[in-house]
């Protein structure tokens, strides 16, 4: 039996659908987001949970400091991190003072800084890094950098992703002399002197 050329035709329009079809399906395949494994609860725990929501959403992104240029399963990147209410900046001194109590440089006397805070401290905070720290609870870190008794120091603190409260200071170092591993702290200081220049 001979097909007419018109079934013919019909056949390969059939046939070159499907492959288009199998080939759209393929691709959209390849789009698919990987499932990301993040750690939580910080060092104690060494569990990992599927944390792919939270980038696929597009609040998180990866962050690649591996030495093979591979993200990160402990921290990540807030892609538009919250701002700070006014409350939240004049807590900013108490959380600083904390975060020198839980660090070597708990001597330092920061009564100055909590009874005479600067009027503003929101040009000297920088956003670091975020992790979770329960699990699908992730909170933001980010670096505020003060001048003390003629010293620099810089606080790392966190606070809640979600809510941008529960302010809490974690850690407090000194900026001294020209170590590798200070560059980005002196370079935050020098944009600050830079602005507070321009205002004054």
């Amino acid at each position: 039996m001979r097909l007419s050329k018109k079934t013919l035709l019909w056949i390969a329009v059939l046939i070159a659908s499907l492959f288009s079809l199998l080939l759209y399906l393929n691709a959209k395949e390849g789009e698919m987001p990987k499932k990301i494994m993040m750690y939580y609860g910080g060092f104690e725990v060494e569990e990992m949970f599927d944390a792919s929501q939270w980038f696929a959403s597009g609040q998180y992104k990866p962050r690649n400091i591996e030495a093979d240029g591979g993200a990160s399963n402990v921290t990540m990147l807030r892609t538009k991190p919250m701002p700070f209410t006014h409350e939240q900046l004049a807590e900013l001194p108490y959380t600083a003072a904390e975060a020198f109590d839980y660090s070597h440089l708990e001597n330092i006397d920061t009564q100055a800084l909590i009874l005479e805070p600067p009027e503003d401290l929101s040009h000297r905070i920088r956003y670091a890094y975020s992790a979770f720290a329960a699990l699908n609870k992730p909170e933001d870190y980010y670096y505020l950098y003060l001048e003390l008794a003629d010293r620099r120091f810089v606080i790392t603190f966190s606070r809640d992703a979600q809510s941008g409260g529960n302010l809490t200071g974690k850690n407090a170092k000194e900026v001294i002399g020209d170590y590798a591993s200070q560059a980005m702290h002196r370079q935050a200081f020098d944009e600050i002197e830079a602005l507070e220049r321009k205002t004054r």
